[in-house]
């Protein structure tokens, strides 16, 4: 088995494409009906217009690994994005740390930024 998509369900489905697409980065690989597919490298993530009344609360989260996470992070903050905390480290392996941060989309489904960075000094 292999994931290849996410559903992330949304209640005004052009600005969810809005959001991702122009202040993300992710491309729309195509539309139909009440979905947009969105290009996440290996996987697809899917935006699906349901009623308001049908978007519930969440603990999942989207994470996204970036080369560069300070870069990506000033570049998504430039565009508007809404980002909850600053890049902080979250992890440390092999003389090397994981920075994190992360936002919520117009539905409030978070997602996050990661990169790994070679320690100060």
């Amino acid at each position: 088995m292999e994931i290849k998509r996410i559903i992330l369900r949304c209640t005004d489905l052009i600005e969810s494409v809005t959001f991702w697409r122009d202040r993300v980065g992710l491309s729309v690989v195509n539309e139909s009906k009440g979905f947009a597919f969105l290009d996440g490298g290996s996987i697809q993530l899917v935006l699906n217009v349901v009623p308001a009344n049908m978007i519930t609360p969440t603990l999942t989260e989207i994470v996204f690994e970036v080369d560069d996470v300070l870069r990506q992070y000033s570049t998504l903050n430039n565009n508007g994005i809404p980002f909850e905390v600053e890049p902080r480290v979250v992890m440390e392996q092999g003389g090397r740390q994981l920075l994190a941060t992360h936002f919520r989309d117009p539905d409030g489904n978070l997602a996050s930024i990661t990169g790994w960075v070679d320690p100060p000094g």
